[in-house]
């Protein structure tokens, strides 16, 4: 077989790489090693140095619950109720958040009527008539539930 006119050929049939190709790709794989090393090695030294600042909340505007203790703010000054309660067991605690803010917790026994528990939060945060009628029915509601004639 004869070679063609445009084919640099060698003896045994091998490739002529003095074109130099392969050198460039070499020479750009070890330069781009290189980089590769020293970008790793700024950020290493970048991470030593950085003072830890103090932890951010995630969500500033989510809300997250805390219950609320006995006896403290806006909570009931009785931890627990005598057994002998005249008004029965506890049911629930009804809590009102006002415009202001302002929440007004109330412990509701068994005993309670719902005018009884209207009364009792109307006198820590006045509510207009509408209102206090509104909060008298969901009351009623929540003591029927619970006490199991709902």
């Amino acid at each position: 077989m004869e070679a063609s006119a445009g084919w640099r050929c060698r003896p045994g049939g091998r490739l002529d790489m003095s074109h130099g190709f392969l050198r460039h790709i070499r020479r750009n794989q070890i330069a781009r090693d290189a980089y590769e090393r020293a970008v790793r090695q700024a950020r290493g030294r970048a991470r030593g140095r950085l003072i830890p600042a103090p932890p951010r909340p995630r969500r500033p505007d989510q809300q997250v619950y805390r219950p609320r203790r006995p006896g403290g703010p806006g909570g009931d000054a009785s931890p627990d109720p005598p057994s002998g309660d005249p008004r029965g067991p506890r049911l629930f605690c009804l809590e009102y958040e006002g415009d202001d803010g302002h929440v007004t917790a109330v412990i509701v026994h068994q005993g309670d009527s719902a005018e009884d528990v209207t009364r009792r939060v109307c006198a820590r945060s006045p509510l207009e008539p509408p209102l206090r009628r509104a909060l008298c029915q969901r009351v009623q509601d929540e003591l029927s539930k619970r006490r199991g004639t709902g």
